[in-house]
């Protein structure tokens, strides 16, 4: 696939330039970051969920976005 954006905004450039580090760190997030507090006594669920409702409220599957 090739796709080609043209744009005069240097920010959205750059936004779309950041779009694949943001999956990825998106995905390692939903993933991984939970692990960190897996033996601790910090209760992370209220902040787990509140990363999947920002998620689905932006309509982001970060599944189909990172391989």
């Amino acid at each position: 696939m090739k796709a080609i954006f043209e744009t005069t905004d240097i920010k959205e450039a750059q936004r779309i330039i950041a779009a694949d580090n943001m999956a990825n760190a998106l995905w390692e997030i939903v993933h991984n970051a939970w692990r960190i507090f897996e033996n601790t006594d910090y209760d992370y669920q209220k902040a787990w969920d509140e990363i999947s409702d920002t998620l689905e409220e932006y309509n982001i599957n970060i599944d189909e976005l990172v391989d």
